[in-house]
Order: C-alpha cells, then structure tokens, then sequence
C-alpha cells in the first residue's frame, strides 16, 4: 500500500525535509512531493512495526502533531494516484483508504467528476463527461 502524505499549507524548507525525516523513520522508501506533501511505500514496515498502512498513518499524524504542530492528512490506497485522491475527498485532517478492492476501487472512482483526476483541465474533463 501507498500512503501520500499532504502536509496542508506548503511547509519552510527546514521543516518540510523535518517532515520527510519523520516519515523515513517509518518507511526506507519515500518520495518528496513538494512543497507540501510525499509518498511513502509501506510494504516494507508494516511488518517490522507489527501495524497495518492505518496503524502507521495514525503514528505518522501523531508525531506531526506533537513535533511540528500539523494536522495533516494521509490517504491511504494501493497506488500513488488512488492515495492522493482519497486524501482529498473530504476535510484536512484525516486519514481516509481506498482498499485494494476491484469492486471498491470501482465504486470510488465512478463518484468522482472526471476533473478530480490530475491533470485533467476544464476542456478534457467536459470530453470525457459527455
């Protein structure tokens, strides 16, 4: 699972590579996204720290609460692009999962206006729509 990790408002320098240390104490293989967010592969750790991508998120959202004084929020799915959708469907704040589900994967993206998916303007999403 992949969790994508948005740290609100984009972050000084300092503290965001504070903020991507932080989640390499959790995972080895994290990807910076900034300014103000990252990814983080948890195959490898869910094992070592006997939780499952939920478990870890909570303590990720704990530690930036207690170090840096961030809610943030983390979005939870079986690749880059469904982790950073859940993120943001709802309030900051929140840790929200997309399981590794055909049929849940399907339900979840058929919900979503065709202009939620990066990259996709307002001309595309008016083409795909119709």
């Amino acid at each position: 699972m992949i969790l994508y990790v948005h740290f609100g408002d984009p972050q000084p320098d300092v503290t965001y590579r504070q903020l991507i240390d932080t989640l390499r104490e959790f995972m080895p293989v994290v990807q910076a996204l900034p300014p103000d967010a990252a990814l983080a592969d948890v195959s490898g750790s869910t094992r070592y720290f006997g939780r499952d991508a939920a478990g870890l998120a909570g303590l990720i959202r704990m530690r930036a609460a207690a170090v840096f004084g961030l809610d943030v929020t983390v979005g939870i799915g079986p690749n880059p692009l469904l982790a950073r959708l859940v993120a943001h469907r709802g309030e900051p704040g929140a840790i929200r999962a997309v399981p590794d589900d055909p049929e849940t994967i399907t339900r979840f993206l058929t919900c979503l206006p065709a202009a939620a998916l990066p990259g996709v303007g307002p001309a595309t999403a008016r083409a795909l729509s119709s």
